[in-house]
């Protein structure tokens, strides 16, 4: 099973992040039907079992399973380039808002209000493949018009290109990890100011 960091603070960026070090030499995560599977149970807009299902479903037909794929990858590319517009103050591409709102608008036809002790809700139901889809194309339509969209920021390491939610208190996060890239380049300032 693939391993995905889940860093974005949304499903929708962490959609987006399935390619590594794309401002350097970018790096593809969703090599296969199979990833894409495996991404989405890790972020949970699949359960284990919708999962599964989807898993047996794309080993029976390989020809759906790869059109899935391409869906998939031209969702997020939409997705990356439409938060990235706006991380970079501009206006999204009119292509790319319209590739999401296709997707949104197949989501629509399976949402369902759901109730619980808090209250209600609105969730996808219907196949794995498009509960997959519609969770990302739900999660950034809601980003796009909720009050968290001014915190979108794409990590400030050179080649690394990733966006997240900067949830910090004072709004000035810089990386999408600091484990990861924030470290990297600590050591580089470092480095730096020793070598002079």
């Amino acid at each position: 099973m693939a391993t995905f960091k889940l860093l974005g603070g949304a499903a929708c960026l962490d959609f987006a992040n399935t390619v590594d070090w794309r401002r350097g030499e970018p790096q593809e995560q969703l090599n296969s039907a199979s990833d894409l599977i495996d991404w989405a149970e890790q972020a949970g807009t699949l359960t284990s079992l919708e999962a599964q299902e989807l898993r047996t479903e794309a080993r029976q037909n390989p020809e759906k399973a790869e059109a899935m794929l391409r869906r998939a990858t031209a969702l997020r590319e939409a997705v990356y380039r439409i938060f990235k517009a706006h991380a970079d103050g501009a206006a999204p591409g009119e292509a790319d808002l319209e590739s999401l709102n296709q997707e949104l608008a197949a989501a629509l036809g399976h949402m369902a209000l759901t109730q619980d002790g808090r209250g209600f809700s609105l969730r996808l139901r219907g196949a794995p493949q498009q509960k997959l889809l519609g969770a990302v194309a739900q999660s950034a339509s809601q980003l796009l018009t909720g009050p968290s969209l001014g915190r979108v920021r794409e990590c400030a390491d050179p080649r690394c290109g990733w966006l997240f939610l900067d949830t910090s208190r004072n709004g000035t996060r810089r990386w999408c990890s600091m484990r990861d890239c924030g470290n990297r380049n600590k050591a580089r300032r470092h480095h730096r100011r020793r070598t002079g």
